[in-house]
């Protein structure tokens, strides 16, 4: 037998206001994101609480800097194009800072990580932290890891989020070279990449960079 009394509740229900429907719709993402952020932050899903390669910002343009670098110290390995599909530029140089060195000592991951991909000569690099630098960096386990100085020097940078793909890091690289021509820059050598989040980073808070070295 059907409940007269719940079929008139049920008759008289109004449909879902289209505004509030609307509200929530765009509300409720919001509120998602500002919850995630600390607990991202927390738990070094991005680039926060990392040391950071220090510069001097000389001149800003939108997402365009000319920067003044000091010299830093970097470990290095090459990697060809297959190896940069596999990911075994990082992983080799990840090894290093857990351990896989002559001291056998751990040292602090940090950012940005640099990658000259370009033909057979690419090479990734990390930035070693300015204490471990000032007390002596150690030598690699392996040949093929190599720890030297980047000199001080002048570069052209362009600033952009997002996930890192093929189409987008053509964009970027693009864009910094129609930069670097009206603003009459000398560029010293090929564009690099600078990421600075870790890859399950959300693509909305990644900071990616392409870079050139220029004369001053």
């Amino acid at each position: 037998m059907v409940n007269c009394h719940h079929t008139h509740q049920i008759n008289n229900l109004k449909p879902p206001n289209p505004i509030m429907a609307m509200t929530l719709k765009f509300w409720v993402p919001v509120a998602l994101v500002m919850l995630t952020l600390p607990i991202l932050v927390g738990c070094k899903l991005t680039r926060a609480g990392y040391e950071s390669a220090g510069y001097k910002v000389v001149k800003k343009s939108g997402p365009f800097e000319i920067r003044d670098y000091p010299a830093l110290t970097l470990v290095s390995t090459p990697m060809s194009p297959a190896e940069a599909a596999k990911d075994d530029g990082f992983r080799k140089l990840f090894n290093y800072i857990s351990g896989a060195n002559v001291a056998q000592t751990k040292i602090a991951m940090t950012t940005p990580v640099f990658t000259d991909p370009e033909g057979t000569n690419g090479q990734m690099s990390f930035v070693v932290p300015t204490a471990v630098a000032a007390a002596g960096a150690p030598d690699a386990t392996r040949d093929d890891i190599t720890v030297k100085t980047r000199p001080a020097g002048r570069f052209a940078v362009y600033r952009f989020s997002g996930s890192w793909k093929a189409k987008r890091a053509s964009s970027a690289r693009q864009k910094l070279a129609d930069w670097i021509v009206e603003e009459n820059l000398q560029t010293i050598g090929e564009q690099q990449i600078a990421n600075y989040d870790p890859p399950f980073t959300p693509p909305f808070l990644r900071r990616n960079e392409v870079m050139v070295s220029i004369q001053k």
